[in-house]
């Protein structure tokens, strides 16, 4: 025997239908809104590449610190960087005959010079003799390795742009001493010891050998600095 379906079961089974397309019909609009976006807006684009620009920095040296600062201060120079090309060649000449060990090659280059150069505030007979006499060891060893140490420091230009022009090793003998900063006197101790520094001082300038070449390469002293 079939089950009779009562009105009330009919009723809650419309209602169910009713509900459930109703529910579909929000589903769609909303799905239908949610594709389409906000009424008037631009449709989306792709997300546009942006381009990156390559920053190329010029490498450049680092320059050194200038050696000194204060106004008037004369200028210091290492090796040959801004001698005149005359003036670095008697230069180079002088460092290869001391480090040759050679007093004759130094001679050779005396009797290339101009004048021969100065020994001494006095007179004095053969210069290669002299030498030895004022080397410590008797041979001229000593005062060959003097002169490479002196050409080797800083070097500066005294009297520019008068006669008496010269290019000075080191460049010590034109400042004084209280008045060098800790890099020159690193240089400084370079040649001398710590007790020449201190006696120096109390003359309150450097006394110590120094060279002088002159512009046009002319190899005028190598001597203790008056």
């Amino acid at each position: 025997m079939a089950a009779t379906a009562s009105p009330f079961d009919s009723r809650v089974s419309q209602m169910v239908t009713r509900g459930a397309r109703a529910l579909a019909r929000v589903t769609v609009v909303a799905l239908a809104l949610g594709l389409a976006g906000p009424a008037g807006a631009a449709p989306s684009e792709p997300p546009k590449k942006v381009g990156t620009e390559r920053i190329v920095v010029d490498p450049k040296p680092l320059q050194p610190p200038a050696e000194s600062t204060a106004p008037g201060a004369p200028d210091y120079h290492m090796g040959e960087d801004g001698l005149p090309p005359a003036v670095a060649r008697m230069r180079k000449r002088l460092l290869d005959a001391a480090y040759s060990g050679d007093l004759q090659r130094l001679k050779l280059v005396m009797q290339s010079n101009e004048m021969p150069p100065s020994f001494s505030v006095n007179e004095i007979g053969d210069p290669i003799e002299f030498l030895k006499a004022q080397s410590g060891d008797g041979q001229g060893m000593e005062l060959l390795a003097i002169l490479t140490d002196v050409l080797e420091a800083p070097w500066t230009r005294v009297k520019p742009g008068t006669p008496q022009e010269t290019y000075v090793w080191p460049a010590f003998v034109a400042t004084p001493l209280d008045k060098l900063e800790p890099g020159q006197m690193v240089s400084l101790y370079k040649i001398l010891t710590s007790s020449d520094v201190e006696e120096m001082k109390g003359a309150g300038k450097y006394t110590f050998y120094s060279v002088g070449i002159g512009p046009d390469g002319t190899w005028h002293w190598f001597k203790p600095t008056d």
